[in-house]
């Protein structure tokens, strides 16, 4: 990503997903559904946003599962059905989230004109190349 600017959603959900992936596999993914859906969304055509939701809503009812599973009394997973030897959402959740947070942020953005060599390109603040041969 050198020579990109980031909004805050896409820079919050990189360094996110990047505090997630150094984390115990105890830890549960909350709020990754969120930061990462809020970053992407805009990145998404119709199809990739109904996959992104179906993908939020089956995390967020394993989360709701695990907090049921720990009111009746079934051990202690509060908010997470990983157990620690089955490391489901770290192998699977958290991989596929990078992935997503990646694509968008390249699809999101543009390169920095003031990154690339002024005798190609005259950007302005659009982002958009102008051909230098091409000007008045």
């Amino acid at each position: 990503m050198r020579g990109r600017r980031l909004s805050f959603a896409p820079a919050f959900a990189v360094a996110f997903v990047l505090l997630y992936l150094g984390r115990p596999v105890g830890w549960t993914l909350v709020d990754l559904d969120l930061v990462v859906g809020v970053a992407v969304w805009p990145a998404l055509p119709r199809a990739g946003r109904a996959l992104l939701l179906v993908g939020v809503v089956a995390l967020l009812l394993s989360h709701w599962a695990a907090l049921v599973a720990t009111g009746l009394g079934d051990g202690l997973p509060l908010l997470t059905l990983q157990p620690a030897d089955r490391s489901w959402e770290t192998w699977l959740v958290l991989p596929l989230a990078w992935a997503l947070v990646l694509w968008a942020t390249r699809r999101l953005t543009r390169r920095d004109p003031a990154t690339l060599p002024s005798q190609d390109l005259v950007g302005g603040t659009t982002g958009v190349p102008v051909p230098v041969r091409d000007l008045p």
